[in-house]
């Protein structure tokens, strides 16, 4: 009986220093990409964590609830205040009118951030991972501006909501004589230089771009 014996051949040395390398370089390609995928997504989250926060401030004003600190008022505003280059942002429920007076009818629409009247802080958002909110801009016409009608830089945005109205009252600089601008957008910053944008009508429309 003759029995045939084919020879089965593996790696040359050559093959598998061109397997390894290939191997290689695919591997460096992914974690060159991992660290850029990551912070997108940090920045993703971020954005949507800004614009929920303005949504509950509206949702708080529609649905009543009563007044920040006053559980016998009902008619109060809610609102969230960012600072540009801020690494927090502030959740607020307006109790200072426009005249100083703490639950006045009038309120001022902006956040009062001072040690005398506390009563207006209700949450604050810290923002991590060298993240930070970035650029401000208002649109009064059909561009957007990083300076109020003053021709002051725009250094801080309070968007709140009165009941029973669904519409954001825009104010910037803590300024309550400020116009009624048509649109905010915010930019959120990762640590590496990636923007996204959270846009905030006047209408109450809140999307992120």
């Amino acid at each position: 009986m003759n029995i045939f014996i084919k020879n089965s051949k593996g790696f040359t040395i050559l093959e598998l220093i061109v397997s390894l390398s290939i191997f290689a370089m695919m591997t460096s390609l992914v974690l060159s990409k991992y660290g850029s995928f990551n912070q997108g997504v940090l920045l993703t989250n971020l954005a949507y964590d800004v614009a929920l926060s303005i949504r509950n401030a509206q949702s708080y004003s529609l649905n009543v609830r009563s007044s920040a600190r006053n559980s016998n008022s009902f008619g109060g505003v809610y609102g969230v205040h960012f600072g540009k280059n801020s690494t927090k942002f502030t959740f607020f429920g307006d109790t200072i009118g426009a005249g100083g007076t703490e639950y006045s009818i009038t309120y001022n629409m902006v956040y009062d951030e001072i040690a005398t009247n506390p009563t207006e802080f209700l949450s604050e958002t810290l923002i991590k991972r060298g993240s930070k909110i970035g650029n401000i801009c208002v649109y009064s016409g059909s561009s957007c501006t990083t300076t109020d009608e003053f021709g002051v830089e725009i250094t801080s945005v309070d968007i709140s909501f009165k009941r029973p109205d669904p519409s954001a009252i825009i104010k910037v600089n803590g300024r309550s004589d400020s116009l009624l601008y048509s649109r905010v957008e915010i930019t959120v910053v990762a640590s590496d230089g990636t923007e996204k944008k959270v846009s905030v009508r006047s209408t109450g429309e809140i999307s992120v771009i």
